[in-house]
């Protein structure tokens, strides 16, 4: 849920976030502000998202359910220490293809905790 009211001279935005609120400025019209250029601003890692390899072991797969659990070492580009995890696979990784007790190679793609598997091929 979100809606504007006015503080002063200046709009904010109002977010309501799993209970709490989130406040943002607006630019003020009457002070002759213009909003941002999204397009020319430059975008980081975090807005596009990140991609990181690393290799691991398959513990669970859900071919119907396009999920893949991996036991996996630390993934220094992302940040995460070694753990179990299950992630999403993209549509073009054939899960048929991989089994319980694997040792495979992966790709991730996303931000934050949200991540989902692009690639996944055995480990030499």
């Amino acid at each position: 849920m979100a809606y504007v009211t006015r503080y002063g001279r200046r709009r904010l935005l109002v977010l309501a976030v799993l209970g709490g609120v989130v406040p943002a400025i607006l630019p003020s019209a009457e002070a002759g502000a213009q909003a941002p250029n999204r397009d020319k601003m430059p975008m980081g890692n975090a807005a596009q998202g990140t991609a990181a390899s690393s290799t691991g072991t398959i513990t669970a797969v859900n071919v119907t359910g396009r999920k893949v659990t991996l036991d996996h070492g630390p993934i220094a580009a992302i940040k995460w220490p070694a753990m179990k995890m299950e992630f999403p696979a993209a549509p073009s990784v054939d899960l048929s293809k991989v089994k319980v007790g694997d040792k495979v190679r992966f790709t991730l793609s996303g931000s934050g905790k949200s991540y989902t598997v692009q690639a996944i091929s055995p480990e030499p």
